[in-house]
């Protein structure tokens, strides 16, 4: 029943809002459907402008953190992205694709992105893809100055405190005290001073707590909320270098606001100062993924009805297990982590459009990255390819792609890493004489010759519907006596995979068909090797080296 009733106030609100943001309402002619019809008997079809037969399929990231260097950029440019939005924070702030670099590398895209976060009501962290919101402020203290004892640091460049606009005067002090192996056990404490700020509370207003003098402070991990009275702000720490260590102390700053006053921002804009910040590149490109979430449907259902461009959430990412563990960053819990897939159908079930995304999040040699198609580049500008790009995420007009890792011959984790040619070549809605969506088209191709079985599956909201072992496949869609579809939506998910694992085991369709979408990313025949590109310890890739390749549409929904 509450279901029935998010989704009696989904529609009344997203009428609204669509109307809000210059796309059109209920009953109005939408991208993907042949013509207005009565509720539940059309499709919402994210592929219907794509033109199969030429459209580029552009490597591209909604989540990924450096891209601040020209070795990084090359990184990435080795794994074959070519659609660059590094979404960086401390601040929270568009990462520049320098003109430098662009001009020597004319295949690459840049678009504005930004991870937010610290939000007054929420502990989401969410990307603003193509917004050029700007947030937060972050400075460390360097190891040279966290060597001596005492430590002196003065952090510069702040807001001072000012009621009119709070959130930008408040920071967040992180220190983490160390005990000195082979130290006393006694008197392990340090003594902290910070001039030129008061301690606060986060939320509430952040009311004043008064002045840190001489505050101890025992080894482990320590934030203080600060309101800068002054540009800069002045920390001492008093400790016995014998005994303790200053493993970290920095000064860091996320939106210190509500969430939908910071979306806001990000797709529209607000004037501050006289000056216009944030807001969308592209009114008809981009916005806002909500990521890793390994929260409620509720939560996420609220901020996928406030605005039709949040986009959606995202189905994998490597920083947490993968599709997702509900206990956090690398949970070790007994089961399959599917707690984001599973979260994606929950929210399709009720009715509302939710892009899925699959990104690889800080952990750069992981897997997960979406496939954008968009018109070939020839005689398209850059700022032409662009806007592309993100309106290509805006629609849905892209795929998930959770690939196998590249080896050499020694077993060494090696470039591209997980970049596969394997993608969907066509995904249509077949239609009747008058216009009625009658069934799902689906087709792949580009598996490598080391993967040459294919197997495509159609999940609905009753789950997998149908496996289908090839290249191509149909889905014949289903109505009820009053011509209303019966699934809410259907995904397509595909898998190109070998003829063995584990060593010459075999692995056959049969064997494919029982394993979920979690068993199957763990599918390997060989551990990892630490060769010069290897990519991180087992708690970042939580498997040996993965063999399968797969992909996963943008749902078609019922409307």
């Amino acid at each position: 029943m509450r279901h029935k009733h998010m989704r009696h106030k989904h529609m009344k609100r997203r009428s609204a809002l669509l109307t809000l943001a210059g796309l059109p309402a209920a009953g109005m002619t939408l991208p993907g459907r042949a013509e207005s019809r009565d509720a539940g008997e059309d499709l919402d079809d994210p592929y219907a402008e794509v033109d199969w037969d030429r459209c580029a399929f552009l490597h591209s990231m909604s989540h990924q953190h450096q891209g601040q260097s020209d070795r990084s950029r090359d990184l990435f440019r080795e794994m074959g992205y070519r659609h660059f939005a590094f979404s960086n924070y401390y601040p929270s702030a568009p990462t520049p694709l320098p003109e430098e670099y662009a001009a020597a590398h004319p295949g690459l895209i840049g678009s504005p992105n930004a991870e937010h976060h610290s939000f007054l009501d929420s502990s989401l962290h969410g990307n603003a893809l193509g917004s050029l919101l700007a947030t937060g402020y972050g400075s460390s203290a360097g190891s040279d100055e966290r060597k001596a004892a005492p430590l002196v640091h003065r952090f510069e460049g702040l807001r001072p405190f000012d009621e009119t606009r709070p959130w930008l005067g408040v920071y967040r002090l992180d220190l983490r005290l160390e005990p000195v192996k082979g130290g006393a056990e006694d008197a392990t404490t340090a003594a902290l001073t910070v001039e030129g700020a008061t301690e606060c509370a986060f939320r509430e207003h952040f009311p004043d707590r008064g002045l840190v003098r001489e505050r101890p402070l025992a080894a482990g991990n320590h934030t203080i909320y600060l309101r800068a009275g002054s540009p800069s702000i002045g920390v001492r720490l008093n400790y016995d270098g014998a005994k303790l260590s200053v493993a970290q102390c920095r000064l860091m700053q996320g939106t210190n606001r509500p969430w939908r006053d910071v979306f806001r921002a990000a797709l529209d804009g607000e004037t501050a100062d006289g000056q216009r910040e944030g807001g969308l590149a592209f009114a008809d490109g981009g916005g806002i993924t909500l990521n890793h979430p390994t929260g409620s449907l509720d939560q996420y259902a609220e901020m996928l009805d406030f605005d039709p461009r949040v986009l959606g959430i995202e189905v994998w990412n490597q920083l947490t297990s993968g599709f997702g563990a509900a206990g956090g960053f690398y949970a070790q819990g007994p089961g399959p982590n599917l707690h984001f897939y599973r979260l994606w159908d929950d929210l399709l079930r009720t009715g509302r459009r939710c892009w899925g995304f699959f990104v690889k999040d800080h952990n750069t040699y992981g897997r997960g990255r979406n496939v954008l198609l968009v018109p070939a580049p020839d005689g398209l500008s850059v700022t032409e390819q662009e806007a592309a790009a993100l309106r290509a995420y805006r629609r849905g007009a892209f795929f998930g792609s959770v690939a196998a890792l590249a080896t050499n011959e020694s077993g060494e984790v090696m470039p591209p890493y997980d970049r596969s040619d394997f993608r969907f070549s066509r995904l249509a809605v077949r239609r009747d004489a008058e216009g009625r969506p009658v069934a799902i088209e689906a087709a792949v191709a580009g598996n490598d010759p080391e993967r040459p079985q294919v197997q495509i599956r159609f999940v609905t909201d009753e789950g997998v519907a149908a496996a289908v072992d090839g290249p191509q496949a149909e889905f014949p869609l289903k109505r009820d006596g009053k011509g209303r579809l019966a699934p809410a939506f259907v995904r397509v998910e595909a898998f190109a995979y070998p003829r063995t694992h584990r060593r010459g085991e075999p692995l056959t369709a049969e064997t494919l068909r029982s394993l979920n979408v979690h068993d199957i990313s763990l599918l390997h025949d060989h551990m990892a090797q630490r060769g010069p590109n290897f990519f991180g310890g087992p708690q970042e890739l939580r498997a040996p080296v993965p063999i399968v390749d797969m992909i996963f549409s943008q749902p078609f929904r019922r409307v």
